[in-house]
């Protein structure tokens, strides 16, 4: 028996038929252009900072590449030694931080762009509860900041050491471990009080470093969370 004969348009398998598919390949072709720049660019930022010829970035190197992203951004930030390489660190994939490829580089440049673009934020707190100046906030100080966090509200001793136990992991002017919050660990304040969980309410000491959470039987993510404003 013959199939019946359809006189309706077949509807196209191609993704980029008709006009709809034409707004599509023009959005590809230029997502494709875009990356094509970027990578040219990121090669001739390599380029310009490998002057050993090496090709990987030592500190030095790799600390002109931070320099002009802080001149491009338009701020005042001082490209310490200890920011090199904290920077270094996050962006090293093979265990040897002490240079870095074109591909770690990139890294590299996108976690110094992330602190740059908060910087205000951190200045601003900084400013407000640095009280000694020292660049660095001591657990006097942040508990003050904490008490902002939670509307005006003492923190208790446990949720301080809860906070410090998640942030404290070193920075550029602090040692992992030291108990004090400096500039970059600063950042992680805000989000480890969204995940402070519910029965850290006690003022005993927090002695579990599990990763997840720094109280048997708790986990990330199963206390309240706050906005800041």
């Amino acid at each position: 028996m013959p199939k019946p004969v359809s006189h309706g348009r077949k509807k196209s398998k191609n993704p980029f038929a008709g006009a709809t598919g034409l707004k599509r390949a023009i959005s590809l072709s230029q997502r494709q252009k875009d990356m094509k720049q970027k990578r040219k660019r990121v090669e001739e930022i390599f380029a310009d900072a490998d002057m050993s010829y090496t090709g990987s970035l030592n500190r030095e190197e790799f600390a002109t590449v931070l320099e002009k992203m802080v001149e491009e951004a338009g701020v005042e930030e001082p490209v310490t030694p200890t920011a090199v390489e904290w920077v270094m660190q996050r962006a090293d994939s093979t265990g040897d931080s002490s240079t870095l490829s074109m591909e770690e580089m990139e890294k590299g440049m996108g976690v110094w762009a992330s602190y740059l673009g908060r910087k205000e934020f951190i200045d601003d707190i900084m400013q407000r509860f640095d009280l000694d100046g020292d660049g660095k906030l001591s657990r006097e100080e942040l508990k003050s900041y904490v008490c902002e966090l939670k509307g005006g509200e003492a923190p208790t001793a446990a949720e301080l050491d809860w906070i410090i136990q998640r942030c404290d992991k070193g920075g550029f002017n602090t040692v992992a471990g030291d108990g004090f919050i400096g500039r970059i660990e600063l950042l992680d304040v805000a989000d480890e009080w969204c995940y402070l969980p519910r029965d850290v309410h006690s003022d005993e000491k927090l002695l579990n470093e599990d990763e997840t959470s720094a109280v048997p039987g708790s986990a990330r993510g199963k206390g309240g969370c706050c906005v800041v404003q």
